[in-house]
Formats: C-alpha cells, sequence, structure tokens
C-alpha cells in the first residue's frame, strides 16, 4: 500500500490569526535628556605639515593597533595636503569606498589632530580621484599583458612555447 502524506494547509485568515502569539510591546517614552555639547577650544596655534604628517601617521598607527585592517590602509595610504589657508587638509582617495570609511574615521582623527597640533580651526576636504588608482591585475591575461610590456621577449617565448591565455 503506497503510503500517503498529508500536507496541513491553513485557508482562511481566522485559522492563521489563530496559530500567531499575540504580543504588544509597549515603550514608554523616556525623559528626554538635554546633551550639552561641550566646546573644546583647543588653540589656534600654526602647525606645519610636517608636524601633520607625523601625527596622522601616530593616528593611523593607532587605528591598527586598535581596529587593524582597512581602516588602518586607507589613513596609510592617503597623504594629508595642508592648504595655504593653514587650517584645511586636503585628502584625496582613490574611490569612493575609501572616502566613505574615511567619513567614519574624521571625527576621531579630527579631534586627535586637534588636541595634538593645538589648533581647533581644522577642518577636512576630500576628494575622489580615480585617475591615481593603481589599476589592479586580476587574470592571468592582465598580467600577461603587463610583464610583456616591461619585458617583450615575453611574447616572442609564449609563441615559441604555445602559451594560450585565457
Amino acid at each position: 500500500m503506497p503510503s500517503t502524506s498529508t500536507k496541513k494547509v491553513l485557508t482562511s485568515t481566522s485559522q492563521i490569526q489563530k496559530t500567531r502569539r499575540k504580543s504588544i510591546i509597549r515603550i514608554k517614552p523616556s525623559e528626554k535628556s538635554e546633551k550639552i555639547a561641550e566646546v573644546i577650544d583647543h588653540g589656534n596655534q600654526g602647525f606645519s605639515e610636517n608636524q601633520l604628517q607625523s601625527y596622522w601617521e601616530q593616528y593611523a598607527k593607532k587605528v591598527k593597533a586598535s581596529s587593524g585592517g582597512f581602516s588602518a590602509s586607507i589613513l596609510a595610504n592617503s597623504q594629508p595636503i595642508l592648504r595655504d589657508d593653514k587650517k584645511t587638509i586636503h585628502v584625496i582617495f582613490r574611490n569612493q569606498t575609501n572616502e566613505l570609511e574615511f567619513g567614519k574615521l574624521s571625527l576621531g582623527l579630527l579631534e586627535f589632530l586637534k588636541l595634538n597640533l593645538k589648533n581647533s580651526h581644522i577642518t577636512f576636504t576630500t576628494e575622489v580621484n580615480e585617475t591615481k588608482a593603481k589599476k589592479v591585475l586580476y587574470t592571468n591575461r592582465d598580467k600577461f599583458n603587463h610583464f610583456s610590456k616591461t619585458y617583450p621577449k615575453l611574447n616572442d617565448w609564449a609563441q615559441k612555447l604555445g602559451i594560450e591565455l585565457k
């Protein structure tokens, strides 16, 4: 005798509602606590681009030790440029992902720089310059083409050996 399996199908909404649990969550409105933003005046001392880069590297090492990875590499690979007004720090990125990640890091970095450079008027400007980006060689064909420009004899060897790259 063949075995038959039965499936229970709920057809009406009243049956579906009976199977669900009802729960009511009430959130009590909390008292509004006003946070007073504390403004810290770090001064208005001038600083050089060398000092800026030194503290930038210190902060990059600090980020690498605490969170590491992507955030630290963005700081390490970007070079801050001090603008003529001696308050604005311009940073150029290879792509928008790096710029977005820098946006997450920028508040902590800004406070660190203001404290150590003793200047409350420091600000950032950012720019994405995709021509600055390095072309990443992914496929074997890309790698071969790159090296064959540097070493033209590779093309001769590839033909003699019958190498076919995909």
